[in-house]
């Protein structure tokens, strides 16, 4: 099993990436909507979604170690 400290630096490295998936979004969605790239925002949308599971699964994980220690 990993180690809480390696968890926590996944969890960090997919915020950022997250984010970085978020910022892309709003700066295409910024854009006059026949000018947007929707084969763009349909990838951006998937990114996310699957950033936002493998983030939730971390932290998943980070609790279930924590409660196993207890």
């Amino acid at each position: 099993m990993r180690t809480e400290h390696e968890i926590r630096s996944k969890i960090e490295e997919f915020t950022i990436n997250l984010s970085i998936i978020k910022l892309k979004m709003e700066q295409e969605l910024e854009k006059h909507f026949m000018k947007r790239d929707k084969r763009l925002l349909l990838f951006l949308h998937k990114e996310k979604s699957i950033w936002e599971f493998a983030l939730l699964q971390m932290q998943w994980l980070l609790d279930d170690d924590i409660g196993k220690r207890d």
